[in-house]
């Protein structure tokens, strides 16, 4: 069959880029791969209190979307929760922060408006402004003049403006100046839309978040928290006005053809969240005290690598070309650590990248010995 062909031929090429992708499983190796910072995925606290709650379920699939038969009071018990933790007015659930972005992105703005967009943000987001009519146009990477130019150069257009931006970056590790964003957004009426996938229990007291602790919850239209990273579960959330859950839930497609969140991934997020609440600063500091100590640690390879300056648990070290980041990355795995490679096109040529993700379950031991091995 030609279409057979023509599948074959893509791949092919994709192999002599050394960016062809398969599924693997690394299994009984220390994990410096996954985002699971907390090591809420892991827990057996968690999985047990989420046993507990999850027998007394009369279901266990939403067997529908929210709007048909799948909406449930857990549902609506876990939004009043987030609302109450990050101090937002309406919050609304998603099956994933793919969803809650592609929803997002597709439905609020229109033919008329403007996105302007840091250019690292995450894929779902550029997903989200394809599917939608608005105009688009990307910033430099955490650049207040280039945005600030981008701004200006936008402000006579007759409808909405939007900024989009990530606030802790999931290739670099680095934070945006999430301050003076906002206050050039509101200069110019821009609404701005902040992605916290990967600031959810990292940034902020408790892991509240970057928004939060800069205390920009007014300043912001829209933010997104995800549960499949520090939360250790599945599902996202859309922090924001009652008007604006109103108008997700009549218009963002996503959310309405979804089959919504199993139960049993409700009850985790909830479970998570009571944890945050009552131990989240505890367990932020000491993971920070991991950070920190990686960081100290890994001046002794810094003669040998380009590092990413970053502060957070998302740490880079570039190696250019993606077969020279992938035979480093199969060396690690091969000597007992879950490292991955981070390719072209996923990040730009000549900045491919080993991410080390820092755990808090991570052993100094470990660290050292990781380290060791990039000698």
């Amino acid at each position: 069959m030609k279409i057979e062909q023509r599948l074959n031929e893509m791949l092919e090429n994709l192999k002599e880029k050394g960016a062809f992708r398969s599924l693997k499983q690394k299994e009984g190796l220390v994990d410096f791969c996954s985002n699971d910072y907390l090591g809420f995925a892991r827990s057996a606290e968690l999985k047990e209190s989420v046993a507990v709650h999850y027998r007394l379920l009369s279901q266990s699939g939403a067997t529908g979307s929210r709007l048909l038969s799948g909406h449930h009071p857990l549902m609506e018990e876990l939004e009043q929760l987030l609302c109450q933790f990050h101090n937002a007015t309406s919050a609304l659930l998603f099956n994933s922060g793919y969803d809650a972005n592609l929803s997002l992105l597709s439905s609020i703005p229109r033919r008329g408006d403007m996105i302007i967009f840091d250019s690292l943000v995450h894929a779902s987001i550029h997903d989200g402004m394809r599917m939608g009519k608005a105009d688009t146009c990307a910033f430099q990477h955490n650049d207040l003049i280039d945005l600030k130019a981008k701004l200006e150069e936008n402000s006579a257009i007759k409808g909405q403006l939007f900024v989009v931006v990530e606030s802790l970056y999931s290739m670099d590790g680095d934070i945006a100046p999430l301050t003076d964003i906002a206050q050039l957004c509101e200069m110019q009426g821009a609404a701005l839309i902040v992605d916290e996938a990967h600031a959810t229990g990292v940034l902020g007291h408790n892991g509240v978040g970057l928004v939060q602790d800069l205390q920009l919850q007014d300043k912001v239209f829209a933010r997104v928290h995800t549960f499949g990273k520090a939360i250790g579960g599945h599902g996202a959330v859309i922090l924001g006005s009652t008007a604006l859950r109103n108008y997700l839930i009549n218009f963002a497609r996503p959310l309405i053809f979804s089959t919504a969140m199993p139960l049993q991934a409700v009850l985790h997020v909830i479970e998570a969240y009571k944890i945050l609440d009552q131990n989240g600063e505890a367990f932020r500091l000491a993971l920070q005290e991991k950070v920190d100590f990686f960081r100290m640690s890994i001046t002794s390879i810094s003669q040998e690598y380009r590092i990413l300056p970053s502060v957070t648990p998302i740490q880079g070290l570039v190696i250019p070309g993606n077969e020279a980041v992938s035979a480093k990355a199969l060396q690690l795995q091969q000597a007992g650590f879950d490292v991955r490679p981070i390719r072209y096109p996923t990040v730009s040529m000549g900045t491919e990248r080993l991410r080390i993700c820092v755990h808090l379950f991570n052993n100094d031991i470990d660290i050292i010995n990781l380290l060791d091995l990039l000698k």
